[in-house]
């Protein structure tokens, strides 16, 4: 099952603990509802609701989810099992993040370094972006390094998420 999210609509200042947003809910390609969430730390609303159990009876089928934190019962990272509202939440940032990307890849040269890190240059005009990513001397100035403006955007969010983990 591929689950999607479309016409994302996120609103940063009222996003409290969670993402407050809105979206279009897509499951193999076809429109099926819509989800949102008010940002205060609640559920999100799926609407209709058999598109949430739907989802869920799917998110039984996925392995659980490997959190950042310790589970204090067990002193190992905490695993969750998946449902509807972990998909959506990580459909979400995973959305956030390329939007991120896309806006520092249009101000700035970005770039890793052997420690796996992203840096980034000062922000530079559109136009003098372009000129700064087309000049020869480019590979030796980053010798060694990946510039991920020169990369497919797929490739260049794969390692950016990965040093944002």
């Amino acid at each position: 099952m591929k689950i999607e999210l479309k016409n994302i609509k996120h609103s940063e200042f009222a996003s409290h603990e969670t993402n407050c947003y809105q979206a279009t809910i897509y499951i193999d390609g076809k429109r099926v509802g819509t989800v949102e969430n008010q940002g205060y730390g609640g559920c999100d609303f799926v609407h209709p609701a058999s598109v949430a159990h739907q989802i869920n009876e799917y998110a039984k089928t996925l392995p659980k989810r490997v959190c950042s934190f310790i589970d204090p019962d067990t002193g190992k990272l905490a695993e969750l099992e998946q449902n509807y509202e972990t998909i959506f939440g990580e459909l979400v940032n995973d959305w956030l993040i390329a939007k991120d990307l896309k806006r520092a890849l249009s101000k700035r040269v970005l770039f890793t370094k052997e420690d796996g890190n992203v840096y980034q240059t000062k922000a530079m005009a559109s136009d003098a972006l372009k000129r700064y990513l087309s000049e020869p001397k480019l590979p030796t100035l980053y010798q060694g390094k990946t510039v991920l403006n020169l990369l497919p955007f797929d490739q260049a969010l794969t390692i950016y998420k990965g040093a944002s983990a």
